[in-house]
């Protein structure tokens, strides 16, 4: 029998036509704890986090495996959460080579997740890795998964999708923030039509003032550590409806559609806090999100790298141009060099907001697997042999993150890597979809994980 001060794992806040999920709390452990017992399996989630043209082999590859490693150039961002991630040297995807589209950019993205050879006509991919843990979890949430991106559509499905579905069918990423929150936060009743929720919009009320009596209510049923759960979670989606609501256009007529947020820095930002907090209220367990595209040239003005003779340079050059000048040392490779950087932070960004979502059972981070990668290694020679890996995450105890794990000498180029879809079978693992093998070579799990 289910006690006064025991939640379901699906309570919603309610009130006038809106719905809002809650986190997981322990007043709902006992329900969960049943659920389990069932078979059904406790909430984990999986997240993809992709970005083009490598990394910088140099100043990526740590020196050293094992716990003890000293964290390479481009990892120092993750310094605070060495023990939380693995850095996996030596992976590779070798059906890319055998793909009949270009095997370097292309290829490499487009089959990043399914580990499958890729051809453009006629449009032929495997399943993605995110979309077979979809079609498996989508029982238990209200969105099977979530694709987000930065950039929208272009006429080359091959250049800017990772996730695919069955029958080799791109699945289109969300880019606008604002449309994800209304997705998200506002759209959880079918019966609130778009008109009113622009109409709460402009009478300026957030969201939350809908369920203000819901959340009053629920507030007296809970113990001192839910309440304090609830109340952070609140005030971390009030937040992001503020920042959201900055990145609008206001309009008294009904003008152009809004657009996509000029700055990068606060889209992507954006868009990893919407995704937090949909795995921290169960919305969904399986998430990507695609940073650029294959060939992605955009310039990083807001970064900026030594010129020689005492002051800076912004790195005004276009990615994929630097990609390819990277003699060490050199100007580009510096700029280069920057923008990888840059990418890593947004990773740490990442990886510190879901290690600050407190769960019964660990943080969101425990309980989650994080892949952050790029489809090919050393851009310059179009390298998807040697992929740079990261791993982040305890996967709900199936994962020993902490250390580099180098399954070969990811700077010799000459042999082949292990293949990256044994990864995936090992991530599909953690959330409990067990499969013996994924893609064209991924033939069993990855060993050395736990």
């Amino acid at each position: 029998m289910k006690k006064p001060w025991e939640l379901s794992r699906r309570t919603f806040l309610r009130g006038a036509g809106t719905w809002m999920a809650l986190p997981v709390l322990e007043a709902m452990v006992p329900s969960m704890a049943r659920a389990q017992t069932a078979g059904i399996v406790p909430p984990r989630r999986l997240m993809t986090f992709f970005v083009p043209n490598g990394m910088y082999p140099a100043e990526w590859y740590p020196a050293t495996s094992g716990e003890g490693y000293a964290l390479s150039p481009l990892l120092t961002p993750l310094a605070a959460f060495k023990s939380d991630f693995l850095v996996l040297s030596g992976l590779g995807n070798k059906p890319s080579h055998s793909s009949s589209v270009d095997v370097g950019h292309v290829a490499s993205t487009s089959t990043f997740l399914t580990g499958t050879w890729v051809s453009e006509a006629p449009l032929r991919n495997g399943i993605s890795m995110d979309q077979l843990a979809a079609s498996h979890l989508k029982q238990y949430t209200r969105f099977p998964s979530l694709e987000l991106g930065t950039r929208g559509g272009t006429s080359y499905v091959l250049h800017n999708n990772i996730s695919w579905g069955a029958n080799s069918t791109p699945m289109p990423k969300e880019t606008r923030p604002d449309i994800l929150f209304d997705r998200l936060f506002e759209g959880m009743n079918p019966n609130q039509s778009a008109e009113a929720a622009e109409a709460r919009r402009r009478r300026r009320l957030s969201v939350l003032d809908y369920v203000k009596q819901d959340t009053t209510r629920l507030e007296t049923k809970l113990g001192r550590e839910d309440r304090l759960r609830v109340d952070e979670y609140l005030t971390g989606v009030r937040e992001l409806e503020q920042r959201v609501q900055q990145t609008r256009v206001v309009q008294c007529t009904q003008g152009a559609r809004p657009v996509e947020p000029v700055d990068v820095r606060q889209q992507v930002r954006l868009m990893l806090d919407m995704m937090v907090l949909a795995f921290q209220c169960d919305l969904t367990r399986v998430a990507t999100f695609m940073y650029g595209e294959a060939v992605d040239d955009a310039s990083y003005n807001f970064l900026s790298v030594p010129n020689g003779s005492g002051g800076f340079l912004p790195v005004n050059q276009g990615h994929h141009t630097l990609s390819h000048e990277i003699s060490a040392g050199s100007l580009s490779q510096r700029m280069y060099s920057a923008i990888c950087k840059w990418e890593v932070e947004q990773l740490a960004y990442l990886l510190g907001k879901m290690k600050a979502v407190q769960e019964p059972d660990g943080t969101l981070l425990d309980n989650s697997v994080v892949l952050f990668a790029s489809g090919i290694g050393e851009s310059n020679v179009h390298d998807t042999l040697n992929m740079p890996v990261l791993l982040a995450g305890r996967g709900g105890g199936k994962i020993r993150p902490g250390r580099h794990i180098v399954y070969k000498d990811p700077l010799n180029f000459n042999t082949q890597g292990v293949p990256i879809a044994k990864l995936f079978v090992s991530m599909l693992g953690t959330v409990g979809v067990n499969v013996a093998r994924f893609g064209d070579d991924g033939d069993g799990p990855l060993p050395n994980l736990t």
